[in-house]
Formats: structure tokens, C-alpha cells, sequence
């Protein structure tokens, strides 16, 4: 290159360092800080709660002091030591490798911290936006109704809460025969994400060789039989209660119940040792410890005259005593086989006005029903849920 002049020489050593120069901010474009051209969130971790905010956050190499931005800033609106499994989370950073935001869903609402301008942290909330649709079943009991429903494609949450729905005219533990039919509509809502955040059965049918022909749905927020009349009653079909067993149980096998009605006396359940008893009317407790032959014992006083006894129980639950307000459903006890029992099982026996009576053939009195035009809008709704049983 001796035949260039000092000045051509100059020009072109500074072309090639605007050139080097060109290449290294084409480069730095690609790698620029959050907010910058061309920088996308990337995310670093998702999924639900088997831990703490901070131990999610300890996975995604965030600096301390983002740590501590955003457990700030979430303590705004969300108690942390309430995080659980059925929460989503998820954590976006940028492709600089520095926080961008993060989303929690909990309750139906997407709460979202974001990093601000000045290098603070802000919450933000919004509710999740549901899709609403509509499932229907039908079919006939084979073996026991869990078993039948869930085979059927009912989620487990939604078979107690049939059951619950007819826990004042049925005894789903010992009234459930091979060949009785049941049918259910129920709608669920679904995140963007897919994921079933609430269910609710709209109209339930069951009809038995038992128990006759039951209707249920769903109208201002309460259920009503085929006439219009609430679903509750002053007491539940039986002590004990379908949903307290089905979580008593869960993970381990139950055997069926067994029911022996006993002349003028009451009732007697066979059931394993352990199973939960529960109250079947609102009351208030009279009498809690053992008593003689009918070992550890529990007496409820209800309303008009009634009054209800639950023995050989294995144990009271804690903290129930004479004196207590007891609600319709909750648990009092445990099967046993205390006092004078062969074998494990409940005692459980009704008086009225001092008088043992039948408690199943006690004539249930609905708490209250549908008139005028409510009722006839009622009818309508459950023609149009279950048309095959409203004929």
C-alpha cells in the first residue's frame, strides 16, 4: 500500500473502525436492558404453590433486593402464608436476564407485579376472565354412587355436592340400589389457561327403588325440589353424612354401610370404627361422655320438642360439651363399639316430647318454597335442564 498517500490511508482505517463500531451496536441491540428495542419477556418458572413466594422466587435468579420488591409488593393485596396449590404462578423475565414481571392467580383474579420506570415495583389486579359451559350425565348406579358418577365423568367435588344437595331425602350411604337412576347438570368455568376454577350443579335428579323420584335446581341462588319447595329440611336423612365420610375416607377403602331399624327404639349403623357422626338438626348439646351401657354418648336438644341421642361412639369430638350450639351437619362423634356393643356401630335414636318415634317415617317439612310467578319461572327451568324427568 506504499502508493497511497498518509491521507487515503486515514480514510480507510476509519472506515474500518465506523464499520467495528456498526457491528458492535448491532450486537448491543440485540442484548439491550428490559424496555429496550427488541427485548422480549421470557418465561423462567411456572406452575402452582408447593411452597413459599420466596422459594419460587429463589429459582429464578432474582437479585435481593427484587426478591424483596416484589414480596413488598405483593403483601399489598395477599396475605403470603395463604399461597396454596390451587394458586397459579408465573415469572417473566427479559431476555437481558433481569426481572420483568410476575403474575399471580389466586381467588379469580390475576394479581401481577411489574417493574416501574424508576426501578420500584407496582401491583396491579384484574379479574379472570371465565368461560362458562355446561356438562349433562345420566345413567344407572352400579355398585355405589360414587363409583358410578365418577365413572361417568363427574369430577369428585361435584358428586358431594349432588349428594349434599339431597342429604335431607336421601341416604346415599344405605338407600343406593343396583339399577337406580341419576341424572346431573352442571356448569364449570375455565381460565385461558384451561384450568376448571369453579363448578356448580345447576339441576339433579335421582330416582330409586328406595328412595322414589328426587328433582333438584338451581334457581336465586338456593335449591328447590320439583314442587318449588327449598331442598332443606329441620333434619338431615341420616347422622351420618355423606360428604363428612366420603373426606373421612379418602385414599382408604370404606365398606358399606349397614342400616338395622330396631322396633319403637331407633337405629342402628353398622359402620367401621372411626367414622365421623354428624348432628342432624341444629341443636345444642345436653349430654357428652359415657353413660352406662350405651358407652361414650352424645344428646342434642333440637326445636319443637325434638331431641336426638348418638352411642357407643369410639370418641366425642374435641371440645364438644354439654352446653355447646351444635349446626345441622357437623360431626359430634365416632363410630365405636363402647358400652354394651358387639361390634362397631351407631346407636342413633329420636324422641319427641319425650316419646322414642320412627325417625324415618318423621314427615319432612320443607323450610320454605317458591310462589307466583317465581315458581312458575322455576318449573320452566327445570323443564329445560331435565326435560326427561319433568314430563
Amino acid at each position: 500500500m506504499d502508493f497511497l498517500n498518509d491521507k487515503t490511508r486515514l480514510a480507510i482505517f476509519g472506515a474500518i473502525v465506523l464499520a467495528c463500531v456498526a457491528g458492535l451496536l448491532a450486537l448491543l441491540l440485540l442484548r439491550l436492558p428490559p424496555g429496550a428495542q427488541g427485548d422480549r419477556s421470557l418465561v423462567v418458572s411456572s406452575g402452582t404453590f408447593s411452597g413459599t413466594l420466596d422459594d419460587v422466587l429463589k429459582g429464578c435468579a432474582l437479585t435481593e433486593a427484587e426478591k424483596y420488591g416484589v414480596a413488598k409488593a405483593y403483601s399489598k393485596k395477599l396475605n403470603l402464608k395463604r399461597l396454596r396449590e390451587t394458586d397459579d404462578y408465573a415469572v417473566f423475565l427479559s431476555t437481558w436476564g433481569s426481572f420483568r414481571y410476575m403474575t399471580i392467580s389466586k381467588d379469580l383474579t390475576d394479581y401481577s407485579v411489574y417493574r416501574s420506570s424508576d426501578g420500584g415495583f407496582f401491583l396491579t389486579e384484574r379479574p379472570i376472565e371465565l368461560k362458562t359451559e355446561t356438562a349433562r350425565l345420566s345413567g344407572e348406579i352400579k355398585s355405589s354412587l360414587w363409583e358410578s358418577l365418577s365413572a361417568a365423568g363427574a369430577p369428585a367435588d361435584t358428586i358431594l355436592d349432588f349428594a349434599d344437595i339431597f342429604s335431607w331425602s336421601v341416604d346415599f350411604l344405605t338407600e343406593v340400589r343396583d339399577g337406580d337412576k341419576y341424572a346431573l347438570v352442571y356448569e364449570y368455568k375455565t381460565a385461558p389457561s384451561g384450568k376448571v376454577l369453579a363448578r356448580r350443579v345447576l339441576a339433579a335428579a335421582y330416582d330409586g327403588a328406595e328412595t322414589g323420584r328426587k328433582l333438584a335446581a338451581y334457581y336465586n341462588k338456593n335449591y328447590y325440589d320439583g314442587d318449588g319447595e327449598s331442598v332443606r329440611s329441620l333434619f338431615l336423612r341420616a347422622p351420618l353424612h355423606y360428604r363428612r365420610i366420603s373426606s373421612y375416607f379418602t385414599g382408604r377403602r370404606f365398606h358399606p354401610v349397614l342400616k338395622y331399624i330396631r322396633p319403637h327404639l331407633g337405629i342402628d349403623y353398622a359402620a367401621p370404627s372411626g367414622t365421623p357422626v354428624s348432628a342432624v338438626a341444629d341443636g345444642a348439646v345436653t349430654f357428652a361422655g359415657r353413660k352406662g351401657p350405651n358407652g361414650i354418648l352424645v344428646m342434642l336438644r333440637h326445636g319443637a320438642g325434638y331431641a336426638t341421642s348418638y352411642g357407643h361412639l369410639s370418641r366425642i369430638r374435641k371440645g364438644l360439651r354439654s352446653g355447646a350450639r351444635v349446626s345441622q351437619g357437623d360431626i359430634v362423634g365416632y363410630v365405636g363399639a363402647t358400652g354394651l356393643a358387639t361390634g362397631p356401630h351407631l346407636d342413633f335414636r329420636i324422641k319427641q316430647n319425650g316419646k322414642f318415634i320412627n325417625f324415618l317415617k318423621i314427615k319432612y317439612r320443607s323450610s320454605g318454597g317458591l310462589g307466583g310467578g317465581d315458581k312458575a319461572a322455576f318449573k320452566k327451568l327445570l323443564a329445560e335442564l331435565l326435560p326427561e324427568y319433568s314430563k
